[in-house]
């Protein structure tokens, strides 16, 4: 597998394009959706954007293509997407994990993650998808594991499931 051809783990589901963006829809109504993250297969490496805010939604951290921003001392980040255990970011006090974006040994991104939007906590993971510790892993309501999609690049999270 080439750089090119790096697919997404998100919630257990393998998702097969060129570029990801992963939203949250914070109001069903109106659509408006959060951007949590984009990871795009550009010229041979991969392209991270992400805001990561703590529950307060205080700006934790800010990677604009792979540049990397630092808000909060508290918080401290290691490494790199395409090496080893990849981009690491994790509270200093207590060294908890706050995100962490890898390729995994058999070659997929792995994105972990916890998200506060809203007064909501969204917790992602390459086994599992959560709104405030609730599963929401469903498509038009049926549960889905284990699935592969292609040409779903824009993911979108919602209270009631995966939206494409």
């Amino acid at each position: 597998m080439t750089q090119d051809d790096y697919m997404l783990i998100l919630g257990s589901n393998v998702y097969a394009d060129q570029a990801y963006t992963v939203s949250y829809q914070t109001d069903k109504n109106t659509g408006d959706k959060t951007h949590l993250f984009t990871l795009e297969n550009c010229d041979g490496n991969l392209i991270l954007t992400t805001e990561i805010r703590d529950k307060n939604s205080e700006l934790i951290a800010k990677i604009d293509r792979n540049e990397f921003t630092q808000i909060n001392e508290k918080f401290e980040v290691q490494g790199e997407i395409e090496k080893g255990n990849g981009l690491i970011l994790t509270e200093k006090e207590n060294g908890d994990v706050v995100f962490n974006v890898k390729i995994t040994e058999d070659g997929y991104i792995a994105v972990s993650g916890i998200y506060y939007i809203g007064g909501k906590k969204i917790h992602i993971t390459d086994r599992k998808v959560e709104i405030n510790d609730t599963p929401r892993q469903t498509v038009n309501g049926v549960n889905v594991h284990d699935t592969f999609f292609v040409g779903n690049y824009d993911i979108t999270l919602t209270d009631d499931g995966l939206k494409f």
